[in-house]
């Protein structure tokens, strides 16, 4: 056996769960990566299509077969594949997604260059399920990474690519279903460094099979948790709403027409993590009130009614907001608020 399939440089964790429909696509985007001293380990969860067949039709000796003896499930199998694996970096693939042929080359040379670094993702782009081409791109740097997490998943799973001696025995855990990666990140978080690479080096493929109603409840419970977690290890006892706060300080998602009760308690939120954090030191103190008075800022860019009283106030208590977002934008705000009196 060649001495590279023994002692490969990274191992790739791609489990299977009836995957024949776009299998062959995922597997070839692997083997004709540019960088080639890898091991892909092909995990069988108990699939009852062609899946099986499939892998087995392919003579290259970089892939490892494994079979579950019976289906134990995404989290369970993809932590069977890190203890399995036994490369130096372990790369995630999923069973329908499409690596661009120089992901590894880019991922490697990162680590490479980045000692302290020891999760790499990439920007992707989405395809398919009747969607135009959509670009997810998420914050570079450690520091923006780890912030953004407050709010939302910012590295995207099938693109990850860990060093293994910086994760050490961490693990996907199964209390946070259809948000694993999402916990797992922010967990590594504060024992390593993390890089997105700013270039998309892998499509997702988007389509029906992706997740069902059940799963996406789940996912957004789960999600909840995790974003409370972090705001309880800030010290702050947070309510319901305070949680959809924390998605809208850093996502768009339930950007809606807010109401000047409502911003208020936003504003009063933001206050709080940043003084809060200013104690606890979790977060980079300055990126975070960069981030969080240019987010105020959209927010109140996209309610339906502003008002002089809404933006008095957003400015009064949030005064970094005019060094951050510029004063001409501001006035030239007010200036068509007025106009539309």
């Amino acid at each position: 056996m060649d001495e590279n399939i023994k002692h490969p440089k990274i191992s790739v964790v791609m489990p299977v769960y009836n995957g024949e429909k776009y299998l062959v696509e995922a597997i070839d985007s692997i083997l004709n990566q540019t960088y080639s001293d890898f091991e892909l380990l092909l995990i069988n969860d108990g699939s009852k299509d062609a899946t099986e067949s499939i892998i087995l039709s392919y003579s290259d000796e970089r892939i490892v077969y494994v079979k579950n003896e019976e289906n134990l499930g995404l989290i369970k199998t993809l932590n069977k594949g890190i203890d399995l694996a036994r490369g130096e970096f372990i790369a995630r693939m999923d069973q329908d997604d499409i690596s661009h042929q120089k992901r590894f080359e880019k991922q490697i040379k990162i680590f490479e260059e980045n000692n302290e670094v020891g999760v790499c993702g990439t920007w992707f782009t989405m395809f398919g399920g009747n969607i135009d081409k959509i670009l997810v791109a998420h914050p570079e740097r450690s520091e923006e990474i780890k912030l953004h997490l407050l709010g939302h998943c910012t590295l995207g799973h099938p693109t990850i690519m860990l060093r293994k001696s910086s994760i050490g025995s961490e693990r996907y855990d199964e209390d946070y279903q259809a948000a694993e990666d999402y916990d797992f990140w922010v967990r590594l978080s504060k024992i390593t460094e993390l890089y997105n690479i700013p270039e998309s080096l892998l499509d997702y493929r988007m389509h029906d099979s992706n997740m069902t109603v059940l799963e996406g409840s789940i996912q957004f419970l789960n999600s909840d948790n995790i974003r409370a977690r972090q705001l309880r290890e800030l010290g702050i006892h947070h309510h319901k709403n305070e949680v959809q706060y924390c998605v809208m300080l850093f996502t768009d998602a339930y950007i809606k027409q807010i109401k000047f009760q409502e911003l208020k308690k936003i504003i009063k939120f933001a206050n709080n993590i940043e003084q809060k954090n200013s104690k606890k030191n979790i977060y980079n103190q300055d990126l975070l009130q960069k981030a969080i008075s240019k987010r105020l800022f959209y927010i109140f860019e996209k309610t339906e009614k502003k008002s002089l009283l809404l933006i008095s106030f957003l400015v009064w208590n949030r005064r970094s907001i005019l060094r951050e977002t510029g004063i001409k934008k501001t006035v030239r705000l007010i200036v068509n608020i007025l106009n539309n009196k």
